[in-house]
């Protein structure tokens, strides 16, 4: 007999797991829905993409049709990410995190959830997948506001011109294009998310989480420049891909990259690289999480 009365089952399961997994999942979804953060961005959401507009159409002013940086209905959904995937999705990640990992433990809160039938590695892995499902969510909900915008703010155009693209993209297969670097972006903030969960779990308060957060943006959105102007000044020599070991390059200019059909940048196979990069962040990161938080004595 289990020491706590449920029946094991062939394999070392136990009778009721899926279902006691599935409640605590359920009970992380809505405890993320319980933090004020959560409903501020999605209430937030249409005026991120109506302020965005408005700086594209003063951009389309002095930024001239025939060029990747002019904004039109259909490619204004990925414009919209570009501007504000590294500070706006960033930050959100890193608050909800904190508040989810850091703050519930360091007030007890987690505790209390332990004291059920729930295993730390369960309560880790519930808090993680709550997590990704609400930013899919914001994903998907973002998407569609930008879509609504793009054909409510900027004039359609047939054909598509496209960062790192050596033609132009018919306006049909620009949905495809956008899919993909939606993906793309939703799968660099997991990547990103790893390392504030790393940091969330090893940080003595929310304050610590936060700050320690914010620094190791900071670095890595420096890391580029300081790389290539390092890289230029001493004449180092150093691959110039190198630059993209930081998630904000990737996300910055990376992805971009990732989807061009630009036959030199193919060639180079950068986009196998930064995903390298990318499982690299996640598999390290979260493994040095999950090992931290479901330690025995921090529950002592």
């Amino acid at each position: 007999m289990a020491a706590n009365g449920r029946q094991p089952q062939p394999g070392g399961s136990f009778c009721g797991d899926d279902d006691l997994m599935i409640a605590l999942l359920h009970s992380e979804w809505e405890r993320l829905w319980k933090r004020k953060i959560a409903w501020v961005f999605l209430i937030a959401i249409p005026f991120i993409i109506l302020a965005t507009s408005k700086y594209y159409i003063g951009h389309n002013l002095v930024m001239p049709p025939g060029g990747p940086e002019h904004t039109t209905a259909e490619n204004f959904p990925v414009m919209a990410m570009i501007e504000q995937l590294i500070v706006v999705f960033n930050v959100l990640v890193l608050v909800l995190l904190t508040l989810s990992f850091t703050e519930e433990y360091r007030s007890g809160q987690l505790r209390m959830i332990m004291l059920r039938s729930y295993s730390s590695t369960q309560l880790f892995w519930a808090k993680w997948i709550a997590f990704a499902l609400l930013m899919a969510l914001f994903f998907i909900i973002y998407l569609l506001f930008a879509v609504m915008a793009g054909y409510t703010f900027f004039k359609s155009s047939p054909q598509q011109i496209l960062f790192y693209y050596d033609h132009t993209v018919p306006s049909g297969d620009m949905i495809l294009y956008t899919l993909r670097y939606y993906g793309m972006a939703y799968t660099t903030v997991m990547g990103t998310a790893s390392v504030f969960i790393a940091i969330g779990v090893i940080s003595r308060s929310s304050t610590a989480a936060i700050g320690l957060g914010m620094g190791y943006l900071l670095c890595s959105l420096a890391f580029p420049l300081i790389y290539e102007m390092s890289n230029r000044v001493l004449g180092l020599g150093l691959p110039g891909v190198l630059k993209y070991l930081s998630l904000t390059e990737i996300q910055f200019s990376g992805i971009a990259v990732m989807l061009s059909n630009a036959k030199a940048l193919q060639d180079l196979h950068l986009g196998l690289w930064m995903i390298c990069i990318l499982v690299v962040y996640a598999a390290v990161f979260m493994a040095a999480a999950r090992l931290i938080f479901t330690k025995s004595d921090r529950w002592i």
